[in-house]
């Protein structure tokens, strides 16, 4: 009897030992099925790696667009070793939305945008076929680009070109914009970088441009009035008039063309040369704002 129970109970642990085995085994190779199908998912699903001021995934950057960003951006991080970065892809799917895609971009596969600690990088991201594009700023530079500003540069500097099918124009005058917002905030001027109006510091109001257009005429007009009514027939059709159509002035051929930017060959080669140094680690809490065209 006593022989009988001790083979049973010695046949009970081989079967326990052959299915803890057995479970063991089955457990191992379904996390190594699973562990490998995750890791090629996932890295189909991050974003590309980020090397340079502009890159352009998507292809719709001109080539004169390409390397005035890339010149203006590297003047920007000289100054004041702030970081822009400009990226188009063609969709941010699978992801929910371009705002987790941006941040998921930011990071750069462990190398995000800026300096470690410091958190001075800006990135720039167009989704094509999706209509969308972000502007996400790392921490230190969300009091210089707030949600506000962004959002205002998309509707009313990048959006319009866009919808023309000009994104190398639109992101060269956006990305001048944001240029201009940070050497101002930070103290410095850029002489090789176009000026652009910014919106104006809080409690400062803004003087309407027909206003002061008007104030320049009445001003002039006044000075010139004692000539007789020849002398003002004069004045509209030479004078004053005739340099602001030449260009001198706000409604002349160089006005606003050259302070936009002028994306032709007037600004044209500067891009590239030498290694860039923008990715050290910096990070971004998903501020921001987007927007569609």
């Amino acid at each position: 009897m006593a022989l009988t129970f001790t083979s049973l109970f010695n046949a009970q642990c081989s079967m326990f030992k052959a299915i803890r085995l057995c479970a063991v085994v089955l457990l191992w190779t379904s996390s190594i099925g699973y562990l490998t199908l995750t890791a090629g998912t996932s890295a189909d699903e991050n974003p590309p790696l980020l090397t340079a001021p502009v890159n352009d995934f998507a292809h719709v950057i001109d080539p004169e667009s390409a390397a005035e960003l890339d010149r203006r951006i590297r003047a920007l991080q000289s100054a004041t070793a702030d970081v822009i970065v400009i990226a188009t892809v063609q969709t941010f799917k699978p992801y929910g939305d371009i705002g987790e895609y941006a941040t998921k971009m930011f990071e750069n596969h462990g190398r995000g945008i800026g300096a470690k600690g410091k958190d001075n990088g800006l990135l720039i991201v167009l989704a094509v076929e999706d209509r969308l594009i972000k502007i996400e700023p790392g921490y230190a530079l969300e009091e210089f680009i707030t949600d506000g500003f962004a959002g205002e540069t998309i509707r009313n500097v990048i959006a319009p070109e866009y919808r023309q099918g000009r994104y190398g124009s639109g992101l060269l005058a956006g990305t001048t914009r944001i240029i201009n917002r940070i050497a101002e905030r930070r103290g410095v001027t850029l002489s090789d970088v176009p000026q652009q109006p910014v919106s104006s510091s809080p409690g400062r109001p803004r003087i309407p441009v027909f206003l002061i257009i008007f104030i320049i005429i009445v001003v002039i007009m006044l000075s010139r009035g004692g000539g007789g009514p020849g002398r003002r027939r004069r004045y509209w059709g030479g004078g004053p008039w005739s340099g602001w159509s030449s260009g001198v002035g706000p409604f002349g051929g160089g006005g606003f063309g050259g302070g936009f930017g002028g994306f032709g060959g007037g600004f044209g080669g500067g891009g590239g040369g030498g290694g860039f140094g923008g990715f050290g680690g910096g990070r971004s809490g998903g501020g921001g704002a987007s927007g569609s065209w």
